[in-house]
C-alpha cells in the first residue's frame, strides 16, 4: 500500500487518475470497480448510491450515481464494459464507501469489454504507476485524504 498526501493507493489495483476510479481484477475476467480515496474525500459523507446492473457502458459513461453531503454526480466507467452486479451492501450502508473504498465499499462488479493488455490505452495505470500522476493532481487540488469514521445508520 502506498500513500500520497495521506491518500491510500493499494498496489494491486488499476487506477484511472482523471476519473478517480479503480478496478481490481477478479477470476474469470470480471473486475470490482470503485471510487478512489481522493474521490471519496472530495465527496464527503456518502448518503446514497444507485448502480445500474446489467447496463453496457462506454468508457467515461455512468456506472452509478452518488449523492453525498457535498456532491451529487456520476461514477464513470474507466473503459467499456458491462455492469454485472451492484454492491448490495451500499444500499443499506452507503458509508461503506467512506470507510472502506477499496474493500467492502466497492461500487459494482464490472466486466470489461477490452482485454487487460488494452487497459493502459484507456488511461489506466497499475498500482505504483499511478503514484506520480496522483501526486501532481493532489498537489494541484490541495487534497489530503481523511476517512469518515461513522458506522452504519441506526
Amino acid at each position: 500500500m502506498a500513500f500520497v498526501f495521506t491518500c491510500e493507493f493499494p498496489d494491486h489495483l488499476w487506477f484511472h487518475v482523471d476519473l478517480d476510479v479503480w478496478l481490481a481484477m477478479l477470476p474469470g475476467g470480471t473486475a470490482r470497480l470503485g471510487m478512489t480515496d481522493p474521490a471519496v474525500t472530495r465527496a464527503g459523507r456518502i448518503l446514497f448510491i444507485r448502480t445500474r446492473e446489467g447496463r453496457n457502458v462506454g468508457a467515461g459513461q455512468r456506472v452509478a450515481s452518488v449523492e453525498s453531503s457535498k456532491w451529487i454526480g456520476p461514477i464513470p466507467a474507466p473503459l467499456p464494459g458491462k455492469v454485472v452486479r451492484a454492491n448490495g451492501a451500499l444500499a443499506s450502508d452507503p458509508g461503506l464507501l467512506n470507510r472502506d473504498p477499496y474493500g467492502d465499499g466497492f461500487v459494482a462488479e464490472f466486466h470489461p469489454a477490452v482485454p487487460l493488455e488494452a487497459f493502459r490505452e484507456y488511461g489506466l495505470a497499475f498500482g505504483p504507476e499511478a503514484l506520480g500522476p496522483y501526486e501532481a493532481k493532489l498537489r494541484r487540488e490541495g487534497i489530503h485524504c481523511v476517512r469518515c469514521a461513522e458506522g452504519p445508520p441506526s
